[in-house]
């Protein structure tokens, strides 16, 4: 399968030639159709990248910090910025280690693509064009998340938006995963991941990670715990036992 936002592209090349957007940005959204080399090819594509001045900030939030095997749980990828940025695209790569314990679900929902406080709301091209915005990966150890504005009045012409300070940051992605076994679990964005404006610029960006813990059901503890108990009864009987009859 071809990359499956070549056709927007392509009109948008042909509608806006005059921007002189770069190969990068062709790069970067192909990508998200050949996830083996996500992270080589967004790499090169960097090379032709010209980096934004204003900074980008993130923050990976788990739903609790705490989960029981059996459990689902999301993490929610948050986004503001140290001026108005505008933002164009993004193109993400999020990372869980700690081991197979917990692996992102697949396929994910993309229910943060309705969300009104998602970044893009009401001007996302993969809610236009029916697009997928998740492919997850590594056996469910990450995900590559992507997306970038359209006009619903005006496709597939671009609709920017300016990113709110860090008193009302935007959500970025919400991405679901179950808890399989026990653990300590680490979120983080891949260094590699971009955000562009609509000359496909780069902005620079930092990100704080997340982590939470996996531990077994509560009454499976209990029973662990009754079965300890009772083996200690059994041989102290016997031990009783040995002692009477001697």
């Amino acid at each position: 399968m071809g990359c499956w936002w070549m056709t927007e592209l392509n009109d948008r090349w042909l509608n806006q030639s005059k921007r002189g957007w770069s190969e990068s940005f062709l790069s970067r959204v192909c990508i998200m159709d050949y996830k083996s080399v996500f992270l080589p090819c967004l790499l090169i594509a960097q090379l032709w990248a010209t980096p934004a001045e204003a900074a980008i900030i993130l923050s990976v939030a788990p739903s609790a910090s705490t989960f029981n095997i059996g459990d689902s749980g999301f993490i929610d990828v948050m986004i503001h910025s140290d001026s108005a940025d505008a933002l164009d695209s993004y193109l993400i790569g999020l990372n869980l280690t700690g081991g197979p314990g917990v692996v992102f679900s697949s396929p994910q929902s993309e229910a943060f693509l309705s969300d009104g406080n998602y970044v893009f709301f009401g001007r996302s091209s993969s809610v236009i064009n029916g697009f997928p915005a998740t492919t997850v990966g590594g056996g469910g150890s990450n995900v590559t998340v992507g997306d970038l504005t359209e006009d619903p009045m005006s496709p597939p012409n671009p609709l920017p938006f300016v990113l709110p300070g860090a008193s009302s940051p935007s959500l970025l992605t919400r991405l679901e995963f179950d808890v399989v076994g026990a653990g300590s679990f680490s979120v983080h964005i891949d260094p590699s991941s971009t955000f562009s404006d609509v000359d496909f610029n780069d902005f620079s960006f930092s990100s704080t990670g997340g982590s939470f813990t996996a531990v077994p059901e509560p009454a499976s503890v209990v029973f662990l715990g009754i079965g300890t108990v009772g083996v200690g009864l059994l041989r102290r009987r016997r031990r009783l036992k040995n002692a009477s009859s001697e």
